[in-house]
């Protein structure tokens, strides 16, 4: 079964369409939607298998009327943004307004900002609310959301993975970095957005079979000799070892146990965390 993908012109978020046929649209096309926030036009990015956790429904494809009405929408949030902002540093407030977003219905203005902090904005939605005789809500949005919504140029000098094609964030820890042989430098792998790079997630997979190899350090037995176990490079499937009188770099098939590939299959399952990293995390937690 495939799914309609779109983008929402305010987040950038993708979405899933539903109750349109794949062959009455095509790639770029424009189209009418209702979701949680009204009428609001998306842009078709194309179809895919997988189901999205962001749905709207389907109402028409825009016609000239609604891309007119679109564009006078984002005249208006452009002036309401910056109102807003006066506002803002009237009341003093700890937020950094981001975004202004008017759906095609006008139903509400919504208002995107980050701050490190909750804020009481009661008093500026009242103000707000008098000025442009509308319904005002305000949604404070994470740092990732942000670079998400306004765009930036990530440390590989390409766009960032969450502009041109992420659907959902996930968690990206130190332990990434560690398990794909990378030096801990949390700052040489850090994204526009100031938390470690996503694309970090999408190298997971890779690095799985160490979850089943023992690790670095480590001893094992080998063709009937010990060897320390010094290197893993899942990438070119080798793996380092050493023993007193020689060093020997040999394939990872030749230590993995018969029916491993059943074993990684299940760490996709469950995010490949293994009984080993658990098990050092509560020693660490004891030693604490």
């Amino acid at each position: 079964m495939s799914y309609i993908k779109a983008r929402f012109q305010d987040t950038n978020k993708v979405l899933q369409v539903d109750g349109v046929w794949e062959e009455e649209v095509s790639r770029g096309d424009l189209l009418v939607v209702h979701s949680d926030k009204g009428e609001e036009v998306v842009k078709v990015l194309g179809t895919s298998r997988e189901p999205s956790a962001l749905k709207a429904l389907f109402l028409r494809k825009a016609k000239e009327e609604d891309i007119k009405r679109m564009k006078e929408n984002e005249e208006i949030a452009h002036e309401a943004m910056e109102v807003c902002k006066r506002k803002i540093t009237e009341h003093g407030l700890d937020m950094k307004l981001i975004r202004t977003y008017i759906p095609l219905d006008k139903g509400k203005i919504f208002f995107y900002y980050t701050s490190d902090q909750r804020v009481d904005f009661r008093n500026l939605v009242k103000d707000l609310a008098k000025i442009f005789k509308k319904r005002i809500e305000m949604r404070q949005v994470g740092v990732r959301d942000a670079v998400q919504m306004m765009g930036w140029m990530g440390t590989c000098g390409d766009i960032p993975c969450c502009v041109r094609f992420q659907e959902e964030f996930q968690s990206v820890s130190l332990k990434d970095i560690e398990e794909q042989n990378l030096p801990l430098s949390p700052q040489k792998f850090t994204g526009p957005c100031g938390r470690l790079m996503c694309c970090l997630v999408f190298e997971r997979e890779n690095y799985l079979v160490k979850s089943i190899l023992p690790e670095v350090e480590s001893e094992i037995c080998f063709e009937g000799k010990t060897y320390k176990v010094m290197h893993i490079d899942p990438i070119k499937w080798r793996i380092t070892l050493l023993s007193e009188d020689s060093k020997r770099e040999i394939n990872l098939q030749e230590v993995l146990p018969k029916g491993y590939e059943r074993a990684i299959q299940h760490c996709k399952t469950c995010g490949g965390c293994c009984a080993r990293f658990i098990e050092n995390e509560t020693l660490a937690g004891i030693e604490q």
